[in-house]
């Protein structure tokens, strides 16, 4: 019997497992094809996990969802930097490095605290 406990770790395992791979691949890999869809998998968990973040809204956790909207921000910004420069080798490295911070802040500030 699956409690709804037991449902909300196996999500978070799977989220933390999905922003972990795709932040390995989006560095590893030398093809520029697959990092970019990396980093927008990332970028995509980033934003549904600042989202979250921010639907927390409860009384004495206004720190936490104001950092979660900064990352969301963060997050989109990093999409448009990626968008704008499209073919910057160190731009898109620069986005890749904000959509991974962004990432990894959000698992620890949404999931993990």
């Amino acid at each position: 019997m699956i409690t709804f406990l037991d449902l909300l770790i196996i999500v978070s395992m799977v989220l933390i497992a999905a922003s972990f791979l795709s932040l390995v691949l989006m560095f590893l890999i030398r093809n520029k094809k697959v990092q970019r869809v990396c980093f927008y998998i990332a970028v995509a968990l980033s934003l549904y996990i600042g989202y979250v973040g921010i639907r927390i809204n409860w009384p004495g956790f206004y720190g936490q969802v104001v950092l979660a909207a900064v990352l969301v921000l963060v997050s989109i910004g990093a999409l448009v930097l990626e968008r704008v420069k499209k073919n910057d080798g160190k731009m898109f490295l620069y986005a890749r490095i904000a959509a991974s911070a962004a990432l990894v802040i959000g698992t620890v500030n949404a999931l993990l605290v």
